[in-house]
Formats: C-alpha cells, sequence, structure tokens
C-alpha cells in the first residue's frame, strides 16, 4: 500500500493544522471510525475485564489511543481519508494497494470490527491487576512496553513510528520476549 502523489508520509496521521481534537491524540489527522462496538476480549483467566472498555464510538474527544491505530485497521475507513489533506495533492492522496474502497487490504493487517478474539486492549494494568493475577509482572517495573494512563493499548507493544522488529512490535518477539514484558508465563 502506498500513495502515488504523497511523499509526506506522517500526514496520514498527523497535521500541523486543523487536527482532530483530543488530548490523547498528538496532532491527529486520520479520521476516526465510525463503528459503534469492537466487543471486549473475555477469557475466564482474563483479570483485567473488569476495567476493559469497548472502543467503540465516534466520539473523538473521547477516543483512545487504540482508536487512532483502528480508524486504519478495521478496515471501516479509506487510508487516505484525512481531516486536513495535503497542500500538495490539492485533496486526499491517491492510494494503490487498498482494499475496495481504499481500506486496508485483507489481511493480517486489517483486523476488522471484532476485538472479542484478539489480545485485549483498553484495560487498567496497574496494582491492584498485578495482585489479582499471579502470571503477571508488576507493572511498576515494565520495560520495552508502554502504558497510556495505566491502559494498555495497541501501541502498548506496537510503535507506528518504529521499524526495526516486524509488525512495528516496540520489542523483537523472538522466544516470546515481547509477551514476557508483561507475562511471567
Amino acid at each position: 500500500m502506498k500513495s502515488t502523489d504523497e511523499t509526506e508520509v506522517c500526514i496520514f496521521c498527523h497535521t500541523p493544522h486543523q487536527a482532530i481534537k483530543n488530548d490523547n491524540i498528538p496532532l491527529w489527522n486520520h479520521d476516526l471510525s465510525a463503528t459503534a462496538g469492537y466487543g471486549v476480549y473475555t477469557s475466564p483467566t482474563f483479570d483485567g475485564a473488569l476495567s476493559a472498555a469497548d472502543l467503540g464510538g465516534t466520539n473523538a474527544a473521547t477516543a483512545a489511543i487504540s482508536n487512532l491505530c483502528l480508524s486504519c485497521h478495521d478496515g471501516t475507513i479509506a487510508i487516505n481519508s484525512l481531516n486536513n489533506p495535503s497542500n500538495a495533492t490539492g485533496g486526499n492522496p491517491t492510494m494503490t494497494g487498498t482494499g475496495a474502497g481504499g481500506v486496508m487490504p485483507a489481511g493480517t493487517s486489517n483486523i476488522g470490527a471484532d476485538l472479542t478474539d484478539d489480545h485485549p486492549v483498553n484495560f487498567r494494568y496497574d496494582a491492584a491487576l498485578f495482585a489479582a493475577d499471579n502470571s503477571l509482572h508488576d507493572p511498576s517495573g515494565l520495560t520495552g512496553v508502554r502504558l497510556f494512563n495505566g491502559f494498555i493499548q495497541c501501541a502498548s507493544c506496537h510503535d507506528p513510528h518504529e521499524s526495526t522488529n516486524s509488525t512495528f512490535l516496540r520489542v523483537d518477539n523472538t522466544g516470546s520476549a515481547l509477551c514476557l514484558k508483561c507475562h511471567n508465563k
């Protein structure tokens, strides 16, 4: 997937002017998904379920970090659907390699709008969760994983600004190294 007429790669997510307003969103430029609900991961072993919140909704002012990721990766919004299009193209950039309607093409990058079978996101990872779940590490000592206001989000494990590791992982996952940052078994 790439643009045929836009060379400013940052514009697909960020803009210095006319950004979508949200304290969690740094100069956000991509339209957010209108998906009303993604569902919440559940499992008898998921002790974070009490603090997990569905990411659905269209209120940009309260969007979570994961909503930013889903604005492309749920497959409902065109990749070039920008709040403030580029001056270079005179409108939204032209894209190749996308799925129908300019969305993320089918495959592992298009996770869809059902998160009930994906790694849980949008839940609080704190001392209380650590105390309740003996298979987790103490969040106060986490390295390589980032919490957002104490919550696990997509960007806790993925860094869209760093491509050193496959799928933009914050840590190389050889031998489950990334997983073992939070999980102790």
